[in-house]
């Protein structure tokens, strides 16, 4: 009797007349903050408005409240601190961003949407730089699995990542098992196997039945910890004007008699322009599945 409790919520709970309009796409703007690595790493450019403050001891408690509520961000800080940033430098880079986007429900910051560096509009993909013809610059939306199969080829043949321990390597081997063959499926390892082909195995062994669509975002966004840069690779930018070839060929032949083409269509597309990024190892099972396709068509015609 005659006490009260103080209840932090997380940032995402909307607080304003114009966030509470618009709680759905709010909500979906500030949690997707989490799907991006280097919202942690650096501030929103806003940061250093007036408007703008962060002071720990009094932000400490709301950053607590996000972290045991947004999965993505209880997995992510222990990758971040301290191999990259402080805990507060952690928080002060993410509350920068989520300053962002209250402002943009506000109103006044509409003209920062489309940013490339510091947008904060919900979006499950990356827009990254690509090379136009005319020497004028463009963008390249890469979405799942693509933006993961790029990742795994940065890194079995991009440059050595300094801050990439044992345990790092074992865990994103790991995930790349489960985002290629589910959850573990070979037999623990022998007295006679090394250790570490034990130590792969009880990483993968412990992923259970993570999702492969899970283990590929988790994959993108631990590569994304230690080079947040890694889409400007040289050595990927073969691969991103493939997957960038039929994206301009769809309004095409979109236009085609008026009509526009059939999902399943845009997907094989889709799907035979990320044949090229494809390990060895996943092109049996591609090819099965485009001679099931081949049978039904013909079953059809």
């Amino acid at each position: 009797m005659g006490q009260t409790q103080t209840v932090f919520l997380p940032p995402w709970i909307p607080s304003t007349p114009e966030e509470k309009g618009q709680e759905e796409a709010f909500r979906a703007a500030i949690m997707q903050l989490s799907e991006t690595p280097s919202h942690f790493l650096h501030p929103h450019e806003m940061h250093t408005h007036p408007d703008f403050s962060f002071d720990w001891v009094e932000h400490r408690p709301f950053a607590e409240a996000a972290y045991r509520a947004d999965v993505r961000l209880f997995r992510l800080l222990p990758r971040i601190v301290p191999k990259r940033v402080t805990e507060e430098e952690f928080w002060y880079n993410y509350f920068s961003h989520v300053f962002a986007v209250k402002r943009r429900f506000e109103g006044s910051c509409s003209s920062l949407a489309g940013d490339g560096k510091a947008s904060v509009a919900p979006a499950k993909t990356s827009v990254v730089p690509s090379a136009a013809g005319n020497g004028a610059p463009a963008t390249l939306t890469v979405s799942y699995p693509e933006k993961f199969h790029l990742a795994v080829k940065y890194m079995r043949e991009g440059p050595p990542l300094p801050n990439l321990s044992d345990a790092d390597r074992i865990l994103l081997k790991a995930l790349e098992e489960q985002a290629i063959s589910g959850e573990c499926n070979k037999p623990r390892p022998g007295m006679w196997d090394t250790a570490e082909e034990k130590a792969k195995y009880e990483a993968w062994k412990k992923l259970g039945s993570m999702s492969p669509a899970e283990a590929m975002h988790l994959y993108v966004q631990a590569v994304e910890v230690f080079d947040d840069q890694w889409l400007s690779w040289p050595g990927l930018q073969r691969d991103l004007g493939a997957l960038e070839q039929p994206a301009a060929a769809k309004p095409a032949a979109a236009m085609n008699g008026g009509c526009t083409d059939p999902p399943l269509v845009i997907a094989l597309r889709e799907l035979r322009a990320s044949v090229a990024t494809l390990p060895p190892s996943q092109i049996p099972t591609v090819r099965r599945e485009c001679e099931a396709i081949l049978r039904a068509c013909d079953a059809r015609s």
